[in-house]
């Protein structure tokens, strides 16, 4: 399991199963660079029988959940960072990444985040990897499952802190600069294929919520591919972050009898 080539599509297989079937790290991004292993991914969906997505895209409403965008009860951001440190990187936050927090005072902090991030890495592509694939494996005519639901993944976000959320956004603007550079970093990592570094950078991004977001999402995952697999070949995107480590996904495979190896 320590093998260190870097790649980010994993070959997976049993006795009991029907065939290979394949993990592949995604990055939720519309970056091109998450785009390079792209020619392998189309040549395994195509191989497989089943495509499977931490949750089905097109299980999600249109937009995201009201509930999930908006602070409750209309609290402001204004209301939740004292009145110096909001203007300090209300203005931080215009210069690097054109995003002025006053029009966006009534949105939780962690959509806040993910907007700013999204306008710190380029958006070559029209939609993001995993959307790409999604439709990519509709146009094969693929069946297509979630990994997750989109109920659960909304359960898992809506129980982060909004405190957590808050001071987050803080750190983001105070240390941009430090940001930028990581965040800069893990897309040339993805481009690197280098999933052991990406599972550190989820697990220091997870810091106090390690459990929440990464290790138990990634035992249920496992399982729920390993159901998968065992049968259809099935070829499953899910966020490159989940991959490696010792509560990794590929690691409760290998625990559940599954042979697991890089495929380059």
């Amino acid at each position: 399991m320590r093998d260190k080539k870097k790649t980010l599509l994993w070959k997976i297989n049993r006795e009991d199963a029907p065939g290979p079937s394949y993990l592949f790290g995604t990055m939720h991004v519309q970056d091109q660079r998450a785009f390079t292993f792209l020619g392998k991914a189309y040549h395994k969906i195509a191989a497989c029988g089943l495509m499977a997505l931490e949750f089905d895209l097109g299980e999600a409403p249109v937009g995201m959940d009201p509930a999930l965008i908006r602070l409750p009860d209309d609290i402001s951001l204004t209301q939740l960072i004292p009145d110096k440190k909001f203007q300090k990187i209300r203005r931080i936050f215009r210069k690097v990444a054109d995003v002025d927090l006053n029009n966006l005072q009534y949105f939780s902090p962690m959509v806040v985040s993910n907007i700013i991030n999204e306008r710190i890495l380029s958006q070559d592509m029209p939609v993001s990897l995993d959307e790409h694939l999604w439709k990519y494996a509709r146009g094969l005519g693929k069946p297509i499952v979630g990994i997750e639901s989109y109920r659960e993944q909304l359960a898992i976000l809506q129980k982060i802190p909004l405190e957590y959320q808050v001071q987050s956004l803080v750190e983001m603007g105070l240390h941009i600069r430090r940001h930028r550079r990581q965040l800069l970093r893990m897309a040339e990592v993805y481009k690197e294929g280098d999933i052991f570094k990406l599972y550190r950078a989820a697990r220091r991004s997870a810091s106090g919520l390690r459990q929440l977001l990464l290790y138990r999402r990634n035992r249920i995952m496992a399982g729920r591919i390993s159901e998968l697999a065992a049968e259809h070949c099935t070829f499953c995107a899910i966020g490159a972050g989940h991959l490696a480590g010792g509560k990794g996904v590929l690691r409760y495979l290998k625990q559940e009898g599954w042979g697991v190896r890089p495929d380059i």
